[in-house]
C-alpha cells in the first residue's frame, strides 16, 4: 500500500464559496472523464450536512496513464466511485471521502480532502481556503503490487492539474475574479497555485523485480 499526503494548496476565494463550488463542480472543461453524478443520500445533522454521491468516470483518466504492461488494468472502461463529504458549518470544514467501488479485486484508491480557511495568512488576499489532501492506494498482485501502486499514484498525482483547474473554472463562473485592489495578486496566485498542482509528480523510478 502507498501513502501520500500532498502539500498544501489554498484556493484564493471564502470557504463558502469554495464549498457552493466543490458541490456543484461538475461538469467542467477540464473533466470531460465523468459520465454521470448522481446524489444518492444528503442529510442534515446537527450543524453538519452529509452528502452521499455516487460519480461514474469514463476509462479512468488515472488508469490510463498505466502502462500496458498492467494489463486487465488498463482494461477498464468505466469505474463508479462513491464520494461522502460532511460540511460543517460550525467548525467550517468540509471533509470528502472518495474510494472507487468497482474492480476491488484489482485495486482499491481512497482519498480524504479537507477543506477549511486558511489560518494565520499574510494579508496578501481578504481570504484563502486550504486543501489537505491524503490518497493511499493499494494493489495485489504479488510480488510486483509495489511498483503498480508507484505508477497508479503517479497517474493520481498527475490528475490533480486538472481537478484544480476545474475548481478555478467554477469559482470563477460562480464568484468572477475579485474585481479589487488585490485582482492582479490573486491572479498571480491562481498561476502559482495551478503550476505547483502540475510540479506535484517527481521522478518516479518503476524498475520489474527480477522473477528467480
Amino acid at each position: 500500500m502507498k501513502f501520500w499526503d500532498a502539500p498544501r494548496s489554498s484556493f484564493p476565494y471564502s470557504f463558502d464559496e469554495v464549498v457552493a463550488a466543490f458541490w456543484d463542480r461538475y461538469p467542467n472543461s477540464h473533466a470531460k472523464h465523468i459520465l454521470s453524478e448522481d446524489v444518492l443520500d444528503r442529510k442534515v445533522v446537527g450543524n453538519t450536512i452529509v452528502t452521499k454521491k455516487l460519480i461514474v468516470k469514463q476509462g479512468s483518466s488515472i488508469l490510463k496513464r498505466v502502462p500496458r504492461w498492467i494489463s486487465r488494468m488498463t482494461d477498464i472502461r468505466v469505474v463508479p466511485v462513491i464520494e461522502e463529504s460532511i460540511y460543517d458549518k460550525a467548525t467550517k470544514r468540509l471533509t470528502t471521502y472518495t474510494r472507487n467501488v468497482s474492480h476491488l479485486s484489482l485495486f482499491q484508491l481512497h482519498e480524504r480532502c479537507i477543506y477549511k480557511p486558511t489560518e494565520n495568512h499574510q494579508e496578501t488576499t481578504p481570504f484563502l481556503t486550504d486543501v489537505l489532501r491524503t490518497v493511499n492506494v493499494s494493489i495485489d498482485c504479488g510480488r510486483m503490487s509495489s511498483v503498480y501502486e508507484k505508477v497508479l499514484m503517479m497517474g493520481f498525482k498527475k490528475s490533480i492539474n486538472n481537478t484544480t483547474k476545474g475548481m478555478f473554472e467554477k469559482l470563477e463562473e460562480k464568484f468572477g475574479l475579485k474585481h479589487s485592489p488585490n485582482s492582479e495578486k490573486m491572479k498571480l496566485i491562481k498561476e502559482k497555485i495551478i503550476k505547483s498542482s502540475t510540479n506535484l509528480v517527481t521522478h518516479v523510478k518503476c524498475e520489474e523485480e527480477t522473477v528467480v
